[in-house]
């Protein structure tokens, strides 16, 4: 079989440890075509998060007990789903949430609480609905977006609302300006339906998919970043993907981490690469390690410039 994530190894190797299989490093190293070293890493870190569950003999390791993988793996995304049901109300008889997925969301808030919870309050419900209903059947609509200081109007064309770093966005192209947009739901207090609907672009449609952060630019080329991730912080990245095009290319003696990224603008790995310093440093391209210098010390400055007293 072809290479595999870390990520995907790792949780199949869980899967079959809690099916009561034994597994051998050297069997494993050539079913996922790696070397064995990378095997015992993988070991190594899920015997670091998951605690002793393991017995060993010689090369190969046995489960006495089960992790509760699908549970953990599931909550998350129920937790996410709940939130959004909650903040749009959508608890009426029209709702697009099925009886069966209410029934996963309820069992899991028994069981977990997530206190990290989008913190955009969807105060307008009427808007909300006009949006669905105009993506949904592919309607043109005139809306009025209100910002701190301004109120602007605009002709859009509606593709899909999605959720980016704990906030709501409607996408879709600017009809007046023949552009892509991001705009914040919270900040739309107007929508009417013109008489139009509109036929959707394939271009349009396959970035949407590919969007990882509000920062993406569209019509851009992509852009390989990548980065060495020191080996003390190396389980957060084996086990979490920070973006969908995250990539482990390598693993350096000293157990550090190569890892690639692909965006469309560098400002969208920013948060992250500042979230991890010092255990992370840029390897290309060289020009992202003098944005983020010259990130921080706007930052700095803005910091000194601040009176504490």
């Amino acid at each position: 079989m072809g290479q595999k994530s870390s990520l995907y190894r790792t949780i199949e190797i869980l899967k079959s440890l809690n099916d009561g299989k034994r597994l051998c490093i050297s069997h494993l190293s050539l079913e996922y075509e790696v070397s064995e070293r990378t095997i015992r890493r993988d070991f190594e870190l899920i015997r670091e998060l998951f605690g002793d569950f393991m017995s060993k003999d010689g090369e190969c390791y046995m489960a006495y007990e089960k992790v509760l993988l699908e549970d953990i793996l599931s909550a998350t995304d129920l937790m996410t789903l709940a939130n959004i049901v909650n903040i749009f109300d959508i608890t009426n008889s029209d709702s697009i949430v099925s009886d069966k997925t209410k029934a996963l969301i309820a069992k899991s808030t028994a069981l977990y609480d997530f206190k990290s919870r989008p913190f955009e309050n969807m105060k307008n419900r009427d808007i909300l609905k006009k949006l669905e209903h105009a993506i949904k059947f592919k309607k043109e609509i005139k809306l009025a977006y209100q910002t701190e200081r301004t109120k602007t109007h605009r002709t859009f064309h509606p593709y899909k609302i999605l959720f980016l770093n704990e906030n709501f966005y409607l996408v879709g192209d600017n009809v007046s300006k023949s552009q892509f947009e991001f705009l914040s739901i919270s900040m739309v207090v107007e929508v009417s339906y013109t008489t139009k609907s509109f036929f959707t672009h394939k271009d349009t449609v396959e970035f949407i998919e590919k969007i990882q952060t509000p920062w993406a630019v569209y019509g851009k080329e992509d852009i390989i970043v990548r980065v060495r991730v020191d080996k003390r912080i190396r389980r957060f990245f084996i086990l979490k993907e920070y973006l969908p095009s995250q990539k482990i290319i390598s693993y350096f003696d000293n157990g550090d981490l190569e890892v690639e990224y692909s965006v469309t603008n560098l400002r969208e790995l920013e948060e992250l690469i500042v979230k991890w310093l010092p255990s992370i440093r840029i390897i290309r391209p060289r020009h992202l390690k003098k944005m983020i210098k010259k990130s921080l010390e706007k930052k700095l400055r803005g910091l000194c410039s601040v009176d504490f007293s």
